[in-house]
């Protein structure tokens, strides 16, 4: 059995309630700070081979507190034989649980990877395992890739490498950085949209490789009962100037854009800068609506004054403000989903 994440009774970063995980040991336990990480990783579990040794899964927003972390790692952590952290801004953002894993890794012979959590390289953050930094780079790859079957794959290699497992393991297979997504009620795709006007919804590409997308194919839907053509676009991210380029060139050439609703955070404006540098939105000149996909779930939503949380409004209205986005409302909330095996 395969056991993934444990949520006790969710997670709400209004509060200062220190979070206690209940796991049970494995020998490979990965530590991760997206959500949508772990389910890419739920979804992985149908293809590995039946002799593929236990692993948990857990989130590090769960493991802010000294007392959380030392608990987990004396119940958990400690037991491992081998411990992956994908960890977003560095080493300061968990310097505390590094240090903690550096010590137990050192003193029961674990194998270590520290990883950066986005597509960047970080020599600092990976140079803190235990393992050779060959073994670090590859398994980073098949986590940039992403996709359930990356996974599998970058699980195999690393069970093969730190445990002397057996498997055939391919490179990591490339996935388009962005592209049209194909909604699940079959009328998307290329060729498929007519003379209505055309509605573009921007999503991140981590929620299509973990196939959460049911709230975009929800969208879809409700545009196209609504006599409009959506557009349901994938990308890592809306900052890079890169895939700005290559949206402004896809989106100008072949087809008109008539709106935006965006579900991705932050903003594009730099404040230190002489200008805004929000070409993008002016280059597309259509209105953009920040739509938000809320990071707690519903019942805090209902219950809290403000709604969303001090996270969430920075994310997704405050810094979206800033570009000149039209601020509209939370679509859609986390909910547990409870405990994935087979």
């Amino acid at each position: 059995m395969h056991r993934i994440a444990a949520t006790p009774g969710g997670w709400n970063p209004d509060t200062d309630g220190v979070i206690i995980l209940d796991q049970t040991p494995a020998p490979i336990v990965i530590l991760t700070a997206a959500d949508t990480e772990i389910q890419t990783l739920a979804a992985s579990l149908p293809q590995l081979p039946q002799d593929f040794p236990q692993f948990r899964v857990a989130s590090l927003l769960q493991l802010q507190q000294e007392l959380s972390i030392d608990t987990y790692v004396d119940s958990v952590l400690s037991k491992a034989k081998i411990i992956v952290v994908r960890l977003l801004g560095g080493r300061s953002y968990w310097s505390y649980g590094l240090e903690r894993l550096r010590e137990i890794a050192e003193f029961y012979d674990i194998s270590l990877v520290v990883l950066p959590g986005d597509d960047r390289p970080d020599p600092v953050l990976s140079s803190l395992g235990t393992v050779p930094l060959t073994v670090a780079d590859k398994l980073w790859h098949y986590f940039v890739e992403g996709g359930a079957e990356n996974l599998a794959y970058g699980l195999q290699y690393l069970a093969q490498t730190c445990l002397d497992y057996s498997y055939e393991v391919p490179e990591p297979q490339t996935v388009p950085q962005w592209g049209e997504y194909e909604w699940k009620s079959g009328r998307g795709g290329e060729g498929e949209r007519g003379p209505q006007p055309t509605v573009a919804v921007f999503f991140y590409r981590a929620h299509y490789l973990s196939g959460n997308t049911r709230v975009i194919d929800a969208f879809c839907e409700a545009l196209k009962t609504r006599g409009l053509s959506p557009l349901p676009l994938f990308l890592p991210s809306l900052r890079n100037p890169e895939i700005q380029a290559q949206l402004l060139t896809e989106l100008t050439k072949n087809q008109s854009i008539d709106l935006i609703l965006n579900t991705t955070g932050f903003s594009l404006a730099k404040l230190n800068a002489d200008s805004p540098q929000v070409d993008f939105w002016h280059r597309l000149d259509v209105p953009v609506i920040q739509v938000m996909l809320s990071g707690g779930s519903e019942d805090q939503w209902q219950q809290q004054w403000r709604g969303l949380s001090p996270r969430d409004i920075a994310m997704n209205v405050a810094l979206p403000e800033v570009d000149g986005r039209i601020i509209s409302r939370a679509v859609s909330f986390k909910a547990e989903i409870g405990r994935a095996h087979v």
